[in-house]
């Protein structure tokens, strides 16, 4: 079972961009009641954004050729 917690703070996106990720939800929609869902905001353009807490995280390919999470923590 995934954790639904996520450290808020600085992401890297994979195709580049920064995020502070501000929180992570639960959504309240009927069909998807307590899908876990992380609010995050753009450093580039202010604007807020949510997205599946088990997308955010899941692995992909970076440029560089690595498997990484979707979004990673900053450094």
């Amino acid at each position: 079972m995934m954790n639904d917690s996520l450290t808020p703070g600085e992401y890297i996106h994979y195709k580049g961009g920064t995020y502070t990720v501000l929180l992570v939800a639960k959504d309240s929609t009927n069909e998807r009641e307590g899908t876990a869902v992380v609010v995050y905001k753009s450093h580039s353009n202010g604007e807020t954004y949510c997205r599946d807490l088990a997308e955010f995280v899941e692995p992909v390919e970076w440029p560089d050729g690595s498997t990484k999470g979707r979004f990673v923590p900053a450094e």
